[in-house]
């Protein structure tokens, strides 16, 4: 008996037993043909993929019922199957890719041909599962590796940190400003970004101009979310910076602007910031 899987964009985990708490053994993606080898009470398939034997949910799995009538020689064979179907090195042990593309497509088959289902900013760490034919598989699909640099874990480690630090900052978005403030009651520009790293014990210094002094430098084609963005305003003098926020990815970043708008989110492609633009920094 066959079935096909019928996960939409994200891959199906193959697990060592019929639990979402065991181990995952290989992913497969939405199309993807295997042979049912039995039904387990609990929701879950027993399934055969090339070398790999494994359990699946059955709610991710669309079965050919009538399969079981149908002869051996009359089914597609295993390995007729396997023939059809992009050969994927599954990797022992995760590895992690930085985007370097300034935008890189993410498709549902290891090639251009495929349908596009996502898309990565240029910084953005993911984790790798396997690799086909020039392309990285990774949770929901696949990327060129053409365009991915391979990275250590204590840089993936960084970026989602990162990517925490980001996504907390957005949640005021809204807020008031306020000149001098530092707290939710309201923020000024520096003490925005003050509050926010507080909340994950970094202690920073108070001004934008001395923060230009914390954490060490990263040019705008290698920032990723978190790092602290800094601009200087015309007429703002002899200052270093004038006004910073938080990058958020996706030449976007999070700032307290001004009394009128209060937090807001910003294109760093916006004239008024790209012209402006001294720096920025990495904390974490």
């Amino acid at each position: 008996m066959t079935g096909v899987v019928d996960s939409g964009t994200s891959p199906l985990r193959v697990r060592s037993e019929a639990s979402t708490q065991a181990d995952v053994l290989t992913k497969l993606n939405s199309g993807t043909q295997v042979e049912v080898l039995s039904s387990v009470e609990n929701g879950w398939y027993q399934i055969s993929y090339r070398d790999v034997t494994g359990f699946v949910s059955s709610d991710y799995l669309k079965v050919d019922t009538s399969a079981g009538a149908v002869s051996a020689a009359a089914a597609p064979s295993p390995a007729a199957v396997a023939a059809e179907a992009p050969t994927v090195t599954v990797y022992e042990e995760i590895k992690y890719g930085k985007v370097t593309a300034s935008s890189l497509n993410v498709r549902s088959g290891a090639g251009t041909d495929y349908d596009k289902i996502d898309s990565l900013s240029m910084g953005k760490i993911v984790e790798l599962t396997g690799e086909c034919d020039g392309w990285y598989q990774i949770e929901n699909g696949y990327i060129s590796a053409e365009y991915v640099a391979i990275v250590d874990a204590s840089e993936a480690t960084s970026s989602s940190k990162g990517q925490e630090i980001a996504d907390y900052a957005l949640t005021f978005v809204g807020y008031p400003y306020v000149y001098g403030g530092s707290s939710p009651k309201g923020f000024d520009c520096s003490g925005f970004t003050t509050y926010i790293y507080k909340q994950f014990g970094y202690s920073i210094n108070r001004t934008a101009s001395n923060q230009l002094d914390n954490g060490t430098a990263v040019s705008m084609s290698e920032l990723q979310p978190g790092d602290l963005v800094f601009f200087k305003k015309s007429g703002s003098g002899s200052k270093r910076a004038s006004h910073v926020g938080i990058y958020i990815g996706n030449n976007q970043f999070v700032h307290a602007s001004t009394s009128t708008v209060g937090v807001i989110i910003s294109g760093m492609d916006e004239a008024y910031y790209t012209s402006g633009f001294v720096g920025g920094r990495r904390l974490v």
